[in-house]
């Protein structure tokens, strides 16, 4: 198939109440790392990681559809995959009967998403 790349989203919420919205490029490309915003919105150049400024809670994700080759991403905190996989089925943009997260990461934790075929 050929890959068909989407934009989306992680939003979390620190404990302070501050809300980061992170801008996420997925390149539809398995076992690849999606891109988010390193300044002016997320990009196939971008960066691959978030660090987050503070202790935060993953509240949404969303990706907009029409992934070909890849169906779902797996969250990882500094290299290291978590249990968290999220099916972009679940989690698309249009829905808003999405799951809610609530998934914690601790201040200075680099917050990825590997995308699973």
């Amino acid at each position: 198939m050929v890959a068909a790349p989407q934009y989306g989203a992680l939003i979390f919420r620190g404990v302070s109440g501050q809300r980061y919205n992170v801008d996420l490029y997925a390149s539809d490309v398995a076992n690849a790392l999606c891109n988010v915003d390193s300044g002016a919105g997320a990009s196939s150049s971008s960066e691959t990681f978030w660090t987050a400024p503070e202790n935060c809670v993953l509240e949404d994700f969303y990706i907009h559809t029409g992934m070909t080759d890849t169906t779902r991403a797996r969250l990882t905190l500094n290299n290291s995959p978590t249990s968290e996989i999220y099916r972009f089925a679940a989690h698309l943009d249009t829905s808003n009967a999405r799951p809610l997260l609530n998934y914690g990461i601790a201040q200075g934790r680099n917050v990825r998403l590997v995308q699973l075929a």
